[in-house]
């Protein structure tokens, strides 16, 4: 089938074979600029023929939009479900959490802008939630965002009001605001429109857990002040006995509703009872901590309570619509600014919350919509400066607490990780392959086994994912205007308010990133669960990690505290250069990095972030790395590999890797669904899956099979109906046997390019002599002596680093003794030697060099499967290829992914996965090649990165062609050439053949006339061969018989005589 392809390919090329001797690449360009053209050959020569005759579209207003129309066409599908799914019960304590978690902080928080400005009032802020909970529950398309009136707009709109009072001649400030919101829903509307939502892809939880960790010390802050200023100037006023009962009312609020928590988070009571307390505790415990407040001396004392206007009217008697239209000249300009910044707080904050909304821990399956939403916002922002409303958006924590109301629990089912965590380990058990004379050290007792393992406690499994309770609770916003229901809200006192302040902040900040991470550093080794992911992470990476974050939480807090205060949205902001320039940079390993940060947004709504474009998936050709095995050792020189097996962990992984590439490609709701493919029983003509069988043995053969349980999981459709009628339905209800292609490594090169490669192996020992390895390794050196205990006899040096890593890898994972003897941060130093040392063998800057032998050799099936996929003619949409770590790290430096990317610079974990889709612009033109990558298991979705120089758009085929085609190792030939090989892996028959002269390459070439003469003669001879043959045995005689003149067989010459003529006769 291979040679086939490379047939095909060849025949629709003119273009001329590419040395691969290390000349300078051509480089690609168009003849009348003068330059000359690529010469590619093997699999890039179809993809380049097609390229040069498809036209490139690049219109970018096309482009404008892209976003909400992908969004529109993404939500529409589940509008009508998003009403019907809310018949669940789900939706009814949701819709009383969210409604008290939002109106009541909103009415706390407007407390000071109300009693500064006078020009706002509990109806403003009312019907600001109820505004914001419509829109966006009704036309939204992420109705589980919660949107209303926050602590950052309410300390904006006062930090303007001060600016302006002192003014000599202040503009009217309802005009000012409503010009500031109209200026900064002009830049809500560009940004949709030119879809800088996509630039959401870069927050990941660094930014979240920083920007959580301050709204939740706001949130604690108001409660404190609401206190204080209850509190009168004279000491012996009896109105301070009413302020001490509202310190009494909060401590009262805070702890019943906290109490009410720790219960449903117990294993007390009935699950139903727990599930209840979290649904309704925090209810209960307001009307009850404000009916307290009537209540003997407490009512005596008459608390200080929430201030109310009149029924649907507007504070300080002022018309309804603002007319800011009227505002003098000079003030629309100098509201620019200000709406500058309220258009960063409102991008940061509100997306923020939305992908908190979608946070990883809840499993939802309906797409987002951000850069639709986003518009919306603006037009929330407008109405709001219109009516003189305090602007409404995104709420942190209320938008996450919502989520978590509407999720469904269930049992989780045991994994392979589970019950090898479970597994009883002897005191005295030894750590395998280890022998040591620290033997007091590794007999140490193990840290206790998590006791949450033994009872499998319930899990997400769903959310409700509808568009009810948003809508709810904005509506019974609207219902406390009405005069009886503002009575009610009137004998809210404000310590109640001041506890349930504490709460929401106390909750958010147990449930964010910043405070596990310093539970982690002042927790008890020996109480930490042995599956905690920071114990991979140096203890002193945690705290510059954290550091980073405190400081970026540290100003800007401070700066809410000043007059400055307005700018803060700013500091919020430089959150995102901090991680995606500076955090690299600093001395993290990739996993670490992995570990200490994370997508933000759940993996579905990653996915659908990812493909946030118009632009049509024609198919796409995946990379993925094994699962877990057991240990492993390669020749440092060589890398001539060992035997080994995968472990149900390593199958338990691949498994899940399966079924996240069809949430992803397979399933029709996904925005990344390839059109057209058959998801429930597998079509053997659309795919295509490829594993190397080479030096590991049998485990990236088994891994595949893993993964394709996954992607094709057993279904009762896979059935044959007989003769009688008898339909039969395949083993295991519907397993699915798909054919794989086993790539044998003495057969076929692509995989395994570095095996018994002479030059790669000079070139790996070149490195080994360099300046740098030996400035490396004598600056680990000490390191590594520490590292003698726990590896036995095995060989400590740089050059075995891989090793080294590889064999502490495994018994951290498998060897419970090992892990708890090993101190924190060995295994990831290991690692990031080890990262340094394989980059640097597998990769290099020279794209023709032997480094990237392993990446050169896999680039021509890369390039011959995204052929397939280009191919009208050709059924083929899904290439899956399943190899070692190797050749990631040569396709990454050979593509630049790491040079934007340099975490990526390592090894890949297990199950690692790269997809390289091919997509098609909405508009048409030349396809364009999208960068996916997944790190197994530490990444719940795959994301999109940049390389071969774009940051973050996707790249034009032709650019990716003339990147890998030129280098591509297309034939064993080319291989044995460039190795210097002579004898394996079919060298030897080659280098026969050559000596031989009959090798095909080595004929000389045959012109047209020649090929014409030798035609006629070869016709000719076979034509006399056979007469002869014919003649010899028989089966042809020779008769003679008499012609007279004319009529009588005689014939008259010239000169009148008259001659014999005998006719010749062939008989049969």
């Amino acid at each position: 089938m291979a040679s086939e392809k490379a047939s095909e390919i060849a025949e629709i090329s003119t273009a001329t074979r590419h040395s691969t001797t290390g000349d300078e690449l051509a480089k690609r360009s168009k003849k009348e600029q003068g330059s000359p053209e690529p010469r590619i050959t093997g699999s890039g020569q179809r993809l380049a023929e097609k390229v040069t005759k498809t036209p490139r579209l690049t219109s970018w207003p096309k482009r404008l939009g892209r976003g909400i129309i992908h969004d529109i066409r993404a939500r529409t599908p589940y509008y009508w479900s998003d009403w019907k799914d809310a018949w669940n019960y789900r939706v009814v304590p949701a819709t009383a959490l969210i409604f008290f978690a939002n109106v009541l902080p909103g009415i706390a928080f407007s407390l000071d802008l109300i009693e500064t400005t006078h020009l706002y009032g509990v109806s403003e802020v009312l019907l600001s939630s109820f505004m914001a909970a419509f829109i966006f529950s009704v036309f939204g398309a992420q109705p589980l965002t919660i949107a209303g009136v926050t602590g950052p707009i309410t300390v904006f709109n006062k930090t303007i009001y001060h600016i302006l009072e002192r003014e000599d001649s202040p503009p009217n400030y309802l005009h000012f605001i409503g010009w500031v919101y109209l200026w900064a829903a002009i830049f809500h509307w560009v940004t949709a429109i030119l879809n800088w939502c996509d630039f959401l892809k870069y927050v990941t939880l660094f930014s979240c857990d920083t920007f959580g960790f301050y709204v939740a010390w706001v949130y604690l802050q108001y409660g404190i002040q609401v206190l204080t200023r209850q509190f009168p100037s004279d000491p012996s006023s009896e109105s301070e006995q009413g302020a001490i009962v509202g310190i009494l009312l909060a401590l009262l609020m805070f702890g019943t509703s906290f109490v009410f928590n720790i219960f449903a988070r117990s294993p007390l009571f009935h699950r139903h009872v727990r599930r209840f307390l979290a649904d309704y505790g925090m209810p209960i415990s307001l009307i009850a901590s404000s009916a307290m407040a009537y209540w003997g001396r407490f009512n005596f004392a008459d608390p200080s309570t929430l201030p109310t206007g009149r029924a649907f009217q507007p504070a300080a008697d002022r018309e309804w619509l603002v007319r800011f239209w009227q505002l003098e000249g000079k003030w629309v300009g100098i509201a620019l600014p200000f709406g500058v910044i309220l258009w960063i707080l409102f991008f940061f904050d509100h997306n923020v919350s939305s992908l908190m909304a979608q946070g990883i821990e809840f499993p939802l399956r309906k797409p987002p919509g951000f850069h639709y939403d986003f518009f919306l916002l603006g037009v929330t922002t407008f109405i709001a400066g219109l009516l003189g409303l305090p602007a409404p958006n995104g709420l942190i924590p209320q938008a996450p607490i919502h989520t978590q109301s509407l999720v469904i629990m269930g049992r989780e089912p045991k994994s392979a990780e589970d019950e090898e965590a479970v597994t009883p380990i002897s005191r005295s058990q030894t750590v395998t392959g280890v022998e040591t004379n620290n033997s007091s050290r590794m007999s140490e007792e193990q840290p206790p086994v998590d006791p949450t393992i033994f009872d499998r406690h319930e899990v997400p499994v769903a959310v409700v994912e509808q568009r009810v309770s948003n809508l709810a609770q904005g509506s019974l916003c609207l219902v406390l205007l009405t005069g009886p229901f503002l009575h009610i809200l009137n004998l809210i006192p404000k310590g109640v308010l001041a506890g349930l302040f504490w709460y929401m902040g106390v909750d958010a900040l147990l449930a964010n990133g910043m405070s596990h991470k310093i539970k982690y550093l002042l927790q008890d080794k020996h109480l930490t669960s042995r599956r905690e992911p920071l114990r991979k992470v140096r203890k002193s990476r945690i705290w510059l990690f954290l550091a980073i974050q405190l400081i970026g939480f540290g100003a800007t807090f401070a700066i809410t505290q000043t007059i400055a205060a307005i700018g803060f949205p700013v500091i919020i902001m430089l959150l995102l250069p901090v991680r995606i320039l500076l955090i690299p940079r600093l001395p993290f390993t990739s996993e670490e990095l992995s570990i200490l940060d994370g997508p933000a947004a759940s993996p579905f709504s990653n996915s659908c972030r990812m493909s946030t474009d118009s632009s049509k998936l024609l198919g796409v050709v995946l990379l993925a790395r094994h699962g877990d095995r057991e240990g492993f050792y390669q020749d440092p020189n060589t890398y001539t590999p060992a035997n080994t097996a995968i472990t149900p962990l390593g199958s338990q992984q691949e498994y899940q890797l399966g079924q996240y590439l069809r949430s992803v490609y397979l399933n029709t709701s996904s925005p990344s669904y390839i059109p057209g493919f058959d998801a429930d029983v597998a079509n053997g003509a659309q795919f295509k899956i490829r594993a190397d069988a080479g030096g590991e043995g049998g485990v990236i053969f088994n891994s595949v099979l893993s993964m394709l349980q996954g992607l094709f999981p057993p279904t009762t459709q896979y059935n044959t109906t007989l003769a009688n009628g008898t339909t039969i339905v395949g083993p295991l209800t519907g397993y699915q046997s798909i054919p794989i292609e086993s790539v044998e490594s003495e057969e076929d090169i692509s995989l395994e390019g570095w095996v018994e490669c002479t030059t790669f192996s000079n070139n790996t020992q070149a490195f080994f002599k360099s300046e740098a390895f030996a400035q490396k390794s004598s600056e680990t050196a000490a390191f590594r002596e520490e590292l003698h205990p726990y590896l036995g006899e095995r060989s400590s040096s740089l050059e075995n680093m891989w090793n080294v890593f590889d064999f502490m890898n495994v018994q951290s994972i498998h060897n419970a003794t090992f892990a708890a003897s090993l101190p924190d941060g060995y295994l990831a130093q290991a690692r990031d030697l080890a990262n340094w040392h394989q980059f640097n063998i597998f990769s290099s800057s020279d794209l023709s060099s032997v480094g990237n032998i392993a990446g050169r050799t896999i680039s021509a099936p890369i390039l011959d499967a995204i052929a397939s996929i280009v191919d009208g003619k050709d059924t083929t949409k899904l290439v899956f290829q399943g190899i070692s770590y190797k050749p990631f790290l040569s396709l990454f430096k050979m593509t630049g992914v790491t040079e934007l990317n340099p975490q990526l610079a390592g090894i890949v974990n297990y199950a690692a996965s790269i997809a390289y889709e091919v997509r098609e612009p909405a508009g048409g033109g030349e396809p364009t090649i999208r960068f996916l990558f997944k790190n197994g298991t530490d990444d719940a979705a795959f994301t999109r990165y940049g390389f071969l120089g774009s940051s973050s758009n996707d790249v034009p085929l032709s650019t990716f062609i003339n990147t890998l085609a030129p280098n591509a190792v297309n034939d064993t030939a080319t291989w044995c050439s460039i190795c210097n090989n002579h004898e394996d892996r079919g060298c030897a028959a080659l280098t026969q053949a050559r000596t031989q002269g009959i090798e095909s390459v080595n004929l000389p070439e045959i012109g047209s006339v020649g090929a014409g003469f030798l035609g006629t003669g070869l016709t000719f001879a076979l034509s006399l061969a056979i007469v002869g043959a014919l003649l010899l045995f028989g089966c042809v005689r020779w008769d003679k018989k008499r012609s007279s003149k004319n009529a009588g067989g005689k014939l008259s010459s010239p000169d009148n005589s008259v001659h014999d003529v005998e006719s010749q006769e062939t008989k049969f």
